[in-house]
């Protein structure tokens, strides 16, 4: 009877092992779909046999364990890609953003708003006593000071939903820092016993696959099961304990640990493409709007305000002042010479105030202000700063200055829009291969399912035949 005990044991022991396999095949099934879920194999393995003088006979099978299908290499290659796949894709959209401010080419841009000025003056100069032509360069001036203050408040509202979506991707940071910091333990503690906890590693790879997107992200596993993560190159979660990172600086932005004054470099992944944006790209095209709107401001003052006026009841020219609004005859200061600040000068209280002759002819007799005004289109100038630092940002026309600006602007989209290409494309080649390990194949496990079905159905089987035999020896000791 032992033998025939043995044997039951064996068929118990494959019906209970073929069963767990059949139970994690329709867990597979039934997650296939779910986000970041590894596919979980059972380990049915032969079990100890025993040992007669006769030989050794087996003892049947047993479950050595569930295992995740994972490869932590194929992680890594994934998350590197998306890095800098989120990173280029936070750049070309912000420079899409500034692009759309500029709006190039256009009817309503700075391009033919200086155009039509330029035209204005041309015009006035063609009649240079002609109170309307005085009215159209003073309604183009105004409409030309409105298109700078219109584009830099544009450029302030694209920094501003910049810094609200930097200070929303850094709460992130922290948030999944401190989930990571919660589920290690979490972890160490459900494998303590030897017993892999799939469910909650494959929480914790979705976790590092979203701050992954959010910046430089490398993941180390300890000998307990617990994971180091390191956020551009910087130690942010080490097994229960999480770092808070923060924002430091008003104007200039940095991420730093909280409580720490040293800048991490190198961030990457969508902070570091927009702390970049916020420091450098808006920055470096609204100095160059500045620079644009102040040499504009300066160069046409200094024309204007060395040409004369006249007026019906005085006949005689008085000395014209500025056109534009500039340092020392506006309450406006310094400002007044950047896109921001841009606007008529107040002497400019009626038509009579705009000048189109130089000289102290007695009534507008000549047109040297206007043409003069109207030849500064294509003059080559020197671009400053708006502090006026030394040297120039540029030396070229007005026209070629913006046009260039455009450019660069244009030229900077479309290398993130490829460079986010590709990193997409390197990232979904990645997903693919690590999907192609790590992922649920319906076919596969329906096929798996028939094979343990069947080696289910058998084992019982084998408990029949045991019944048959015991009757057997039943019916021989009658």
């Amino acid at each position: 009877m032992s033998s025939i005990g043995s044997i039951l044991s064996i068929a118990r022991g494959a019906i209970q092992a073929h069963q767990i396999a059949i139970q994690t095949a329709s867990q597979n099934i039934a997650n296939a779909d779910v986000e970041g879920y590894s596919a979980q194999r059972v380990q049915i393995t032969a079990n100890s046999a025993q040992t007669f003088t006769y030989g050794t006979v087996g003892t049947g099978v047993v479950v050595k364990g569930i295992t995740r299908a994972r490869d932590v290499l194929l992680d890594d290659q994934f998350r590197k890609a998306s890095t800098g796949a989120s990173g280029y894709d936070t750049t070309r959209d912000l420079l899409g953003r500034v692009e759309s401010v500029l709006g190039e080419p256009s009817t309503t841009g700075l391009s033919n708003a200086m155009d039509v000025f330029w035209n204005s003056w041309s015009d006035l100069s063609a009649d240079p006593s002609s109170l309307s032509a005085r009215g159209v360069v003073q309604q183009r001036g105004s409409e030309l000071a409105g298109t700078f203050n219109r584009f830099a408040n544009q450029l302030d509202e694209v920094t501003n939903a910049a810094r609200g979506q930097l200070t929303a991707d850094v709460g992130k940071i922290n948030e999944l820092a401190k989930q990571l910091a919660d589920i290690n333990p979490a972890i160490v503690a459900a494998e303590s016993s030897n017993s892999p906890a799939n469910d909650l590693r494959d929480t914790r790879d979705r976790l590092l696959d979203q701050i992954s997107k959010l910046g430089d992200t490398t993941a180390i596993e300890r000998h307990d099961g617990s994971v180091g993560v390191y956020f551009a190159g910087r130690l942010l979660v080490d097994g229960p304990d999480a770092h808070q990172l923060t924002i430091a600086g008003s104007t200039t932005l940095s991420i730093r640990f909280a409580g720490e004054t040293d800048d991490l470099t190198a961030v990457g992944g969508s902070v570091g493409a927009t702390v970049n944006a916020i420091n450098t790209t808006i920055p470096s095209v609204m100095a160059n709007l500045d620079s644009l709107a102040g040499t504009i401001v300066r160069e046409v003052n200094a024309i204007h305000s060395g040409g004369t006026v006249f007026t019906v009841a005085n006949p005689t020219g008085t000395n014209a002042g500025n056109f534009f609004a500039q340092n020392g005859d506006e309450t406006s200061g310094d400002v007044a010479q950047t896109a921001r600040g841009m606007s008529l000068s107040a002497s400019l209280t009626s038509l009579t105030g705009v000048s189109a002759s130089a000289g102290g002819a007695s009534g507008p007799g000549n047109n040297a202000v206007a043409a003069g005004i109207a030849g500064l289109r294509n003059k080559t100038l020197d671009f400053y700063d708006a502090a006026g630092s030394t040297p120039p940002r540029a030396t070229t026309s007005m026209g070629t200055f913006y046009r260039d600006t455009v450019a660069s602007v244009g030229l900077a989209s479309s290398q993130a829009a490829n460079a986010a290409t590709v990193h997409e494309t390197l990232a979904s080649q990645a997903d693919t291969r690590r999907q192609s390990v790590s992922g649920v194949a319906t076919d596969e496990e329906l096929v798996g399912l028939i094979k343990h079905q069947q080696a289910y159905s058998a084992a019982a089987r084998l408990v029949k035949v045991v019944d048959e035999m015991s009757q057997t020896l039943i019916d021989l000791g009658r």
